[in-house]
């Protein structure tokens, strides 16, 4: 038995360090599934999927208009935070208990004559709190609760340094997209973001926009492989999400690959990154089911004459004043490119309950006003825009 009980306890604590290790000092994404960071995550949020299902629907008018957080949502808010204390505890708990039944199976600790007892010694000496009742009075046992007590202080330390660089990622993040913003306050499509922020069909404009993005895609993919806790931080306004904006960017940049002038330019580098970042989201993930989706959609779409949506948008872009390609031709392109990514995005919209949308902020200016006053005229556009995942 206390053979077994010293087996046990080293197990528990070499896993857990390098299950620490690989999270907050290595970042390898690559978890093993039995560790206790990818077993905490699966189950909880699991749970928590189980839990969102039985609250009451979104209120969508509230939804758009920015009125407040749904209940849903403020419990999908809640989880990110939550889930990194209870990651945090468990691994300061698997490691007291680990190293309790080390000192329970080795014995020479005087005053642990009980399981209960050696991982209450275990915890006092994690922790550096020293009350002296119960004491090694072998070698081993004392070389040993020095190991335990460094191991304390390194967790600790780790910690101290993890938590402030998972914020400010976060927060980096997320004041990127406090620009996403096409001037209304309705949902932002691709044409309506495309020619808010080039009112004149300004192609250096529209370059410019877009090197900004290449840059906070570059960053995303950088913290959310390092950093995998930040997937699942939920943006504080209501109907805004990393996941859609990134979809939001990457329908916008598609589009501009039938503009003439803007191929191969900053929006196809964006574009790039974009599909990169889906892809390290999704490696392992089986995406046969979406794919099989969307491709009977397309199929549904029928050929590009009758596709009145792509014509619309199309229609939209031309008239706007940018120079397309011809319909039949744009319309290829966009699908071979978006069939790179709109598996992935459907599955992490799906997996990470996203909204299927991203919604402008809400000021309280009306949305013809805010676009006569982005295009420089005393006429609004037309705002029936399309997205690109629907026009395909």
């Amino acid at each position: 038995m206390e053979t077994l009980a010293i087996i046990l306890g080293l197990g528990a604590c070499l896993s857990v360090t390098a299950d620490m290790l690989n999270t907050l000092v290595a970042t390898n994404t690559n978890m093993s599934r039995f560790w206790l960071t990818s077993i905490l995550y699966r189950r909880t949020w699991r749970t928590l999927r189980i839990v969102y299902r039985l609250l009451p629907e979104d209120d969508p008018d509230a939804e758009r208009e920015g009125r407040r957080h749904s209940l849903r949502e403020r419990l999908l808010g809640f989880f990110a935070p939550v889930s990194v204390i209870l990651l945090l505890s468990a691994w300061v708990v698997q490691q007291v208990i680990g190293f309790g039944l080390i000192w329970w199976g080795m014995g020479g600790v005087d005053g642990a004559d009980s399981l209960f007892e050696s991982i209450y010694y275990s915890g006092v000496i994690y922790f550096t709190l020293g009350f002296g009742e119960i004491v090694p009075s072998e070698a081993v046992p004392r070389i040993g609760a020095l190991f335990e007590a460094f191991s304390g202080v390194l967790t600790t330390a780790l910690v101290i340094g993890y938590l402030p660089a998972l914020y400010a990622a976060f927060s980096e993040r997320e004041r990127k997209l406090m620009t996403l913003d096409d001037g209304s306050e309705e949902r932002i499509t691709p044409v309506s973001l495309l020619i808010s922020r080039s009112p004149d069909a300004d192609l250096d404009e529209v370059i410019s926009f877009f090197e900004g993005w290449e840059e906070w895609v570059s960053s995303v993919i950088e913290t959310h492989t390092t950093f995998a806790m930040l997937r699942m931080f939920r943006s504080k306004h209501p109907g805004q999400h990393w996941i859609t904006a990134a979809g939001l960017i990457a329908d916008t940049a598609l589009e501009c690959q039938i503009i003439v002038g803007l191929e191969n330019r900053s929006p196809y580098w964006t574009l790039r990154r974009i599909i990169m970042l889906f892809n390290e989201l999704t490696v392992g993930v089986d995406l046969s089911e979406y794919r099989a989706r969307l491709d009977a959609n397309y199929a549904i779409d029928g050929e590009v004459e009758d596709n009145e949506l792509f014509q619309a948008l199309h229609r939209q872009l031309t008239e706007h004043g940018f120079d397309v390609h011809p319909l039949r031709q744009a319309r290829e392109e966009t699908l071979e490119l978006r069939r790179l990514y709109d598996a992935q995005l459907e599955y992490l919209i799906d997996s990470m309950l996203a909204p299927r949308g991203f919604w402008g902020h809400k000021i309280g200016l009306p949305m013809s006003t805010m676009l006569d006053q982005s295009a420089g005229t005393g006429e609004a556009p037309d705002t029936t825009t399309v997205d690109a995942s629907s026009a395909g």
